[in-house]
């Protein structure tokens, strides 16, 4: 996938939840909850590209690293902005931290689910080129 139709995507899926947030106001906060996806939303964009420029290496290994890291780096700051919102209000909502770890991991399966279509792509062209190369 290339980096413009990741982010159009991103766009898509980031307004797309947002009004399913403004849908349901009684069931979370909703300010918290856009703010939540807002960040999500940033940080996908930011950390994207380190993972895109591990997937079109030929190394295996090195999408493997790039993954990884982003993901890592994806908890770390999601952990981060949890204990911001835990330590900034009085009292927090329960629906709020069930919406953020939904959110994260929907971004989480998004952006490696992107990265694979491209390895997909590369493996079909591998296994059409041996089928070829049999005959």
């Amino acid at each position: 996938m290339t980096f413009i139709r990741f982010y159009i995507f991103l766009i898509a899926i980031t307004l797309i939840q947002i009004g399913v947030v403004l849908c349901i106001p009684h069931l979370v906060p909703t300010k918290d909850v856009i703010n939540a996806i807002v960040f999500m939303t940033i940080l996908t964009a930011l950390i994207y590209p380190i993972a895109y420029m591990g997937a079109g290496k030929k190394d295996g290994y090195a999408f493997i690293i790039s993954a990884y890291l982003t993901i890592g780096i994806r908890f770390i700051f999601s952990i981060f902005y949890i204990l911001y919102y835990r330590y900034t209000r009085t009292n927090y909502e329960l629906g709020f931290i069930f919406s953020f770890f939904i959110t994260y991991i929907f971004y989480t399966v998004f952006e490696i689910t992107s990265l694979t279509a491209k390895l997909r792509l590369d493996l079909k062209e591998k296994h059409s080129s041996n089928e070829s190369n049999n005959n």
